[in-house]
């Protein structure tokens, strides 16, 4: 069996310190033993950058260090990715290629010159026709999604001999297996070592350690086993020879096949039906717009990170309220949605040369939805 498993370390930026360290101790840190421990283990790994600066501000410049000498001895690869984990297909191309910059720029720094990413990680592998074009546009060289982007269905046969390449472009694909990667994915892997199968695996990388934490044993009885080889994404593709050209479809690694059917491949950050999420985007492309049209202001670095800060997935996916059922409790956190649009308000509060009605028109928007949030979970909360 061939392994290729992914990895996505990411916190919210409005998370706090303690969450971060608690999330380095029980994750970050193991990960980053088990590898150097287990040299012919690899893996490909996407930090996001705004977790990374987080991760070195907090002094553990020697946890990233170590993350160098691992991709230095070619255990790990790195991807690239947006800075601040927003929803791609939902922003302008602008928006969109300025975190990816900064994504770069910050993990190359604190990774050093072993940061060469030749692939690309979509936040929540959010995948669109028009983000693709930006990615290659980029000359980065793969994406990774997940199974239901093929086609838009959750039942297709990944074919794992073939490259996959989007059409019109130089984007190779490399699709995860959903079922495999939702479940604990070593425990699944027990019954296919044997196999001369390929699984490609991509989840949160704090699902080990976070999650399950006693990962350790079953992660080493698969990689133990003198049938199973692990390479990392490049090394994958570099092994294949036949490609197949394909027109993936708009989608998310928790997509439906009825959310795509209906049109509606973003509904967790973005449903039209969902009045939250509507205020909350109409406030979000207000202090976009404000903070473009106000690059000269003298604030404007500060005003940029809150803009930054509440344009990240976790500000709209709190809101959708989603049953996950048996993954997780339903998506629904008023507090963390407050969190995102603060840092949205804050982003126009900060610039210095806006006119006083605009921040007020920000304050009521604000308000709003405020209101909105707490209303409804309190209705919530009183019918349980």
């Amino acid at each position: 069996m061939l392994w290729v498993n992914f990895l996505h370390f990411y916190q919210p930026p409005t998370a706090s310190d303690e969450q971060i360290k608690d999330i380095a101790k029980s994750s970050y840190e193991p990960w980053a033993d088990f590898l150097w421990q287990h040299k012919k283990v690899k893996v490909t790994i996407n930090f996001t950058a705004c977790l990374t600066e987080r991760l070195f501000l907090l002094g553990y410049d020697k946890l990233l260090k170590k993350f160098s000498h691992l991709a230095d001895r070619g255990q790990v690869e790195f991807v690239e990715s947006a800075a601040f984990h927003p929803i791609l297909p939902l922003l302008p191309d602008k928006e969109i290629i300025k975190q990816i910059k900064i994504n770069h720029s910050i993990n190359r720094r604190r990774f050093g010159s072993v940061y060469r990413p030749r692939g690309f990680f979509l936040p929540e592998m959010a995948y669109s026709q028009r983000v693709a074009g930006i990615i290659n546009y980029l000359k980065y060289q793969y994406l990774i999604l997940d199974q239901i982007s093929l086609d838009g269905t959750t039942k297709n046969k990944i074919d794992s001999d073939y490259k996959y390449q989007i059409k019109g472009t130089n984007l190779f694909v490399v699709f995860r297996d959903r079922f495999i990667s939702q479940s604990f994915v070593p425990h699944d892997l027990i019954d296919l070592v044997s196999t001369d199968k390929t699984i490609i695996t991509a989840t949160d990388g704090e699902l080990y350690g976070h999650r399950y934490w006693n990962w350790w044993p079953p992660y080493l009885h698969i990689i133990n086993n003198k049938k199973v080889t692990t390479k990392t994404i490049s090394e994958y593709l570099r092994g294949l020879r036949a490609t197949k050209n394909i027109s993936p479809v708009s989608s998310s690694w928790e997509s439906s096949e009825e959310e795509i059917k209906k049109g509606i491949p973003f509904a967790l950050w973005y449903d039209l039906k969902n009045n939250i999420h509507k205020s909350l985007w109409q406030l979000a492309n207000f202090v976009l717009e404000l903070n473009y049209n106000h690059s000269e202001d003298p604030d404007h670095f500060s005003s940029r990170l809150h803009l930054e800060k509440g344009l990240a997935s976790c500000t709209f996916w709190w809101a959708s309220g989603r049953d996950f059922q048996l993954f997780g409790s339903p998506a629904w956190n008023p507090e963390e949605i407050e969190k995102g649009a603060l840092e949205l308000l804050r982003s126009v509060r900060t610039l210095r040369e806006v006119d006083a009605n605009i921040k007020i028109k920000a304050e009521k928007m604000f308000l709003d939805i405020h209101g909105s949030i707490w209303s409804k979970h309190w209705k919530q909360n009183n019918k349980n």
